[in-house]
């Protein structure tokens, strides 16, 4: 299908045609109940005016009965028109704190790092509380992690018990051997398994590619690495934040909610 236009809104108007042919009376207000988006919405997507709701992306895909191959295309071409690596801009200065080896649980643990990105939440309470039932920990783990974090001298807490960061952002090193970075790759993959369970198919991303290289283009592929997850970044800290997510190239919540949880 190659029409000129994005494969999803080509996928909604053959759909569309497809019912019209087989009763002339069927209209969009008709096809928008089937479908599951209001009518006024609908009306501005096939002008292509606006794109798809990313969050119908996939009930829609699932009226429309595509098949796998399919269903793929249509929320790829869908997320495609939302933004390119081209288009977003990252700071050339990277001026978060660097983390050593001497920082070993905060880098190690993925908790810490968690927590610090709880901050940037549009709504956080900043107490121990909080801290926990955004994270899913108990109260004794919750208070292990704050206490490790205000001993490097990356958290404060007040009078009030409420938690302030000191830095703004912080980072580790970059091909450099590391205990720490190692223990903390392990607890990532080990998260990873345990979200690919937990989360609904429609909250994550797990990707992979298999590819034959030549080595000596590994620097070059590292950097290109490198760039996207700053970029990634770069995308996300845009608009209102709730959630915190890890990037492997696995994709997942690591602050908890009902609504996430595979039914």
């Amino acid at each position: 299908m190659s029409t000129g236009q994005p494969y999803y809104l080509a996928k909604i108007k053959e759909d569309f045609s497809h019912k019209q042919r087989n009763n002339p009376h069927y209209s969009l207000r008709a096809y928008a109940r089937d479908i599951g988006i209001h009518p006024a919405t609908l009306s501005q997507i096939i002008k292509g005016n606006r794109p798809l709701p990313q969050k119908d992306s996939n009930h829609v895909a699932t009226r429309l009965n595509l098949g796998p191959m399919e269903r793929n295309l249509f929320i790829e071409s869908l997320s495609r028109t939302k933004s390119t690596l081209d288009q977003i801009k990252i700071n050339p200065v990277d001026s978060r704190l660097m983390l050593d080896e001497s920082y070993y649980k905060i880098i190690a643990e993925w908790e810490h790092y968690a927590l610090l990105e709880l901050f940037n939440l549009k709504e956080f309470g900043r107490t121990k509380e909080e801290v926990a039932r955004q994270l899913d920990l108990t109260l004794n783990r919750t208070e292990v992690v704050i206490n490790n974090l205000v001993v490097c001298g990356l958290l404060e807490i007040d009078e009030n018990g409420l938690l302030s960061k000191v830095h703004s952002d912080v980072r580790t090193t970059e091909d450099i051997t590391s205990q720490a970075l190692r223990a903390s790759h392990k607890e990532t993959l080990d998260l990873g398994k345990e979200k690919l369970e937990k989360i609904a198919t429609e909250l994550r991303d797990y990707s992979s590619s298999t590819l034959a290289l030549d080595l000596n283009k590994l620097p070059e592929a590292k950097i290109i690495i490198r760039e996207f997850r700053q970029k990634m970044a770069a995308l996300l800290e845009e608009g209102e934040r709730t959630e915190v997510y890890q990037l492997a190239i696995q994709f997942y919540p690591l602050t908890t909610t009902k609504e996430k949880m595979v039914h």
